[in-house]
């Protein structure tokens, strides 16, 4: 435990892997954590550096449904063939295969509840560390380039669920690109190789000087393999059964610990040019040891085809991106992702195509941390229009209900011209002192009018709309200035139903969010430009 309270988060939910990373305001960083029992380690090599990534193997497995375990939980088990075991959840999600499978207490669950069910425990482990407090945290999610609009709009019911209320999405190559911590200028080009767990996939993508709907990059051509670091293990474990003349049907009692042992050999093999290895099964008795040697391993996929799989794909995206102008030649890095990029031999192929463009040095947790780097506002300049909608919250005496004015829409470009948005303040009763501004960032917009309007305060100093103001439900909210919200005082006091500020809105350069206060009875001018929040 760090003894760090993060306030910003993000999650890579990968179709084979999670990563979680966290933003250290302090140190201006990402932070990465093992939770014991949970997470296992990547390790890879840097400059001669070893370095170590937890991360969490996407499964759940449900004993009941009031008994879950996820993670490394479920391998440490032996969960992962059991009747209540889910993987390749993000798979299923996307291609909308909502199949149900039953419990072993009669209960039924699909995929969607599965991965609906696997993030609420990532975040929980996160908050019961005491790292974040999800009801505050803001999250990153991030979400395929071209990720059809149901599967953000599941992720968004997964937050309002589980209570996240503050979350954003990033496209994954944008995350990529910002978590190599490239210096992005508008036009720059790049090819994302993604070669991870479940498939290939590969993107040329052009950094967008305007960028609509929160995403920080075009695609310019794609192309994707059905192929993927599992295909990879099959035809490893096969091999290893072969060599030490098992039959596969045969070790199906001892597959799940001679798989964890196969993925451990191909994780070795990017290290090291050869690895010893020596599984025993003791309820079977079976037994898989040896030497596997880098060169077998690389025959092992010139085999199979893997290698021609790759060049094709990357040649199908290029051919893509050329048809809209672009050349091989204006892309100004290949970025590696996924840990079978790491494969030294795949790492050669692609820096023979590159050469000294390949970058491959944050293979498992470049998604993660540039989603992380995303919530900052150094990242966030990237955008030259705010993403979110912003509102005044009131409590209408009317409806009894909670209503919002917009004050900023999502969209909106910045820095705006002076007096962007007005506002009149009355007293509610004789003798009130203080005033105050409650600003929301909302998850859906209202449909309130625009530009003039009114507020009062009831009793308790809270706001109430005018009556003759019109305004708009919204969504999931999260207060802005919740530590200060008040900061306006009457001198001398108001008098009831008097109009005593008026308070007019403008949004700078650094997207601040600022406010001017006159005092319409003495003419004094409270505040000039006085920042009250900082936008998104």
């Amino acid at each position: 435990m760090s003894g760090i309270k993060y306030d910003k988060m993000a999650i890579d939910f990968g179709t084979s892997n999670t990563v979680v990373a966290f933003w250290n305001e302090a140190a201006q960083k990402v932070d990465l954590h093992h939770i014991p029992d949970v997470t296992l380690p990547f390790h890879f090599r840097h400059n001669g550096d070893s370095h170590e990534i937890p991360y969490i193997p996407s499964r759940i497995y449900y004993k009941d449904m009031n008994t879950t375990f996820i993670g490394y939980q479920v391998i440490e088990k032996s969960l992962e063939s059991r009747q209540g075991a889910f993987r390749w959840m993000k798979a299923y999600i996307q291609s909308r295969r909502n199949i149900k499978f039953p419990l072993s207490d009669g209960t039924r669950v699909d995929y969607f509840q599965a991965a609906r069910d696997y993030l609420e425990r990532v975040l929980l482990f996160a908050q019961n560390s005491g790292y974040v407090d999800i009801s505050r945290c803001e999250v990153a999610f991030t979400v395929p380039v071209e990720s059809f609009e149901h599967y953000t709009e599941w992720l968004a019911g997964v937050c309002n669920k589980i209570g996240v209320k503050r979350y954003r999405f990033i496209d994954e190559s944008s995350a990529c690109i910002f978590g190599y911590e490239t210096h992005l200028q508008p036009g720059d080009i790049f090819m994302i190789f993604d070669f991870g767990g479940g498939t290939l996939d590969v993107s040329v993508v052009r950094i967008e000087e305007r960028v609509d709907g929160g995403r920080g990059c075009r695609v310019l051509g794609k192309a994707g393999s059905d192929i993927g670091g599992r295909t990879i293990d099959g035809w490893l474990y096969k091999n290893l059964l072969d060599g030490a003349k098992i039959h596969a049907h045969d070790a199906r009692d001892a597959s799940a610990l001679f798989m964890l042992n196969v993925q451990e050999i191909k994780e070795r093999l990017t290290e090291q040019k050869s690895h010893d290895y020596d599984v025993h099964h003791e309820k079977s008795g079976m037994r898989l040891n040896g030497t596997y040697h880098r060169s077998d391993f690389e025959d092992l996929l010139e085999e199979n085809n893997l290698y021609s799989t790759v060049m094709s794909t990357i040649e199908r995206a290029l051919n893509s991106a050329r048809e809209k102008g672009i050349t091989k030649d204006d892309i100004k890095e290949a970025l590696l992702v996924g840990g079978t990029s790491q494969i030294p031999s795949i790492r050669r192929q692609v820096k023979m195509l590159f050469g000294d463009k390949t970058r491959s040095y944050r293979p498992y947790d470049a998604v993660a941390r540039g989603a992380c780097m995303y919530l900052t506002s150094d990242v966030e300049a990237l955008y030259d229009h705010i993403q979110h909608d912003y509102a005044i919250k009131s409590y209408s005496n009317k409806t009894g209900t909670h209503k919002f004015l917009p004050l900023v829409e999502k969209g909106t470009h910045y820095p705006t011209k002076d007096d962007f948005r007005k506002l009149t303040l009355k007293g509610v009763r004789d003798g009130q002192r203080f005033f105050g501004l409650d600003i929301y960032e909302v998850a859906q917009k209202g449909s309130a009018t625009q530009g003039i309007g009114e507020l009062v305060f009831d009793l308790s100093g809270g706001m109430v709309f005018d009556n003759t103001a019109k305004s708009g439900d919204a969504g999931t909210e999260f207060w802005m200035n919740e530590d200060k919200p008040t900061f306006i005082e009457a001198d001398p006091p108001a008098e009831r139903g008097v109009p005593r500020f008026m308070v007019s809105f403008r949004i700078d350069s650094q997207k601040r969010f600022l406010v001017t206060v006159r005092d319409i009875k003495t003419q004094k001018l409270l505040y000039q430009d006085h920042p009250v929040v900082k936008l998104k």
